[in-house]
């Protein structure tokens, strides 16, 4: 089934192909820059401790590179320490952001693709709407259905509508170069 992302970001997300590598870097830098601000209080609660530590790590790492460094030699250990997170049952509804991380750390711009860029912005939309408290539907259930949930919520939008502005500054910074 379809996200209400995979309807509304996806295919704007299609322009993120015409970025350049290091652009790519920055706008999934700032999704989850951003992600992690819009995060409710009770599900930031949760980064304490090691899951801060691991998240303030990745985060470092990916905004260096960001910004021109090279990747760090403990971007596998980092990645490793956000896979084990994900599993973590406390703190699943953060695993899709553990994802988004794991994602992009350790890589250069230039290996950053399209798709992998594209994972990054699902996956921090998908962490803003699993801390979000919409009902569980059950298997079978109409697509519109779940798709009207998730309209309906302000923060799923508001994280929609981020990305979806986030993407066009991308573009206008990287075409202004």
């Amino acid at each position: 089934m379809r996200t209400l992302w995979d309807r509304e970001v996806a295919d704007e997300a299609e322009l993120v192909g015409r970025l350049s590598p290091a652009a790519r870097m920055q706008l999934a830098r700032q999704v989850v820059d951003w992600t992690i601000e819009a995060l409710p209080s009770d599900a930031r609660q949760l980064l304490v401790g090691r899951p801060s530590e691991v998240v303030g790590a990745a985060i470092s790492d990916i905004r260096a590179v960001a910004d021109g460094a090279e990747p760090t030699e403990e971007a596998d250990e980092i990645e490793d320490e956000l896979l084990e997170l994900s599993d973590e049952v406390e703190l699943r509804p953060l695993w899709q952001l553990f994802n988004a991380l794991s994602y992009c750390i350790g890589l250069d711009p230039s290996e950053l693709e399209t798709a992998t860029t594209q994972e990054t912005m699902s996956a921090c939309y998908d962490v803003i709407r699993d801390c979000e408290d919409l009902p569980e539907f059950p298997v079978g259930t109409d697509e519109a259905t779940v798709l009207a949930a998730e309209r309906a919520n302000d923060n799923c939008m508001r994280a929609i509508n981020q990305q979806k502005e986030l993407i066009a500054e991308a573009l206008r910074r990287d075409a202004g170069q």
